[in-house]
């Protein structure tokens, strides 16, 4: 699939990177110059800067051969009109737009944008985690595909931490996309790579096997 995604913050990044490791071809539109610089040494010339709501830079993107466009700017205007361009004018089937106020998810139903990621409800749910001392906290869903991003902390004396992340078994369908140190360094999933204690493990996984995937990288001995 080749997929466009507008924003380069945070979440941005966390899902290129997961459907870059799914074997997508994947685009970032980010107006900031700095956020495009850090971005391009990760990601390299698969990063412009721009608009993401021009017709004219979504033009030059290649938005009318576009799979799946996703925008996940910090600015709910922005995400909103960025999604209908691509959907009236460049006909792209499927968009995903990040809500950032949780009011403003009834207007995106009313204007066509079905499918959005409630930046609320995924804050909520990394609250519920520290509070529950469960493992697991929602990024992003993929409602079409029956998928949700997940990230999975591994406790410390944890059953996984020392082992190597390809070398532990996952549910089926669900696949490791990157690993995120205890102190923000991101490190792309490969057999050289061990899980240390406090290391998030960003996984993409059916929403049938959220619990399933906790269990791999969360449990601890008995």
């Amino acid at each position: 699939m080749y997929i466009i995604i507008v924003g380069g913050g945070r979440v941005g990044r966390t899902v290129a990177e997961a459907l870059l490791g799914g074997g997508h071809e994947v685009l970032v539109i980010e107006r900031s110059a700095q956020k495009c610089e850090a971005l391009r040494e990760d990601l390299g010339s698969m990063v412009i800067r721009g608009d993401g709501c021009e017709a004219s830079l979504l033009a030059d993107a290649g938005a009318e051969r576009a799979d799946l466009f996703i925008a996940v700017t910090e600015g709910d205007e922005d995400n909103l009109v960025a999604c209908q361009v691509a959907q009236h004018r460049f006909k792209v089937p499927k968009v995903i737009a990040r809500v950032n106020t949780p009011r403003n998810a009834e207007v995106f139903r009313k204007l066509g944008i079905s499918a959005t990621v409630n930046a609320a409800e995924t804050l909520a749910h990394g609250i519920l985690r520290e509070t529950r001392g469960v493992g697991l906290a929602r990024l992003a869903p993929f409602p079409q595909a029956g998928m949700y991003l997940i990230s999975v902390r591994v406790p410390r004396g944890g059953t996984a931490v020392g082992k190597a992340v390809t070398g532990i078994t996952m549910p089926k369908g669900a696949a490791v996309t990157l690993v995120v140190r205890a102190k923000g360094t991101p490190v792309a999933p490969g057999p050289d790579v061990l899980l240390d204690a406090e290391d998030e493990v960003v996984v993409l996984a059916p929403t049938d096997q959220e619990a399933a995937v906790a269990a791999a990288l969360a449990s601890r001995p008995e």
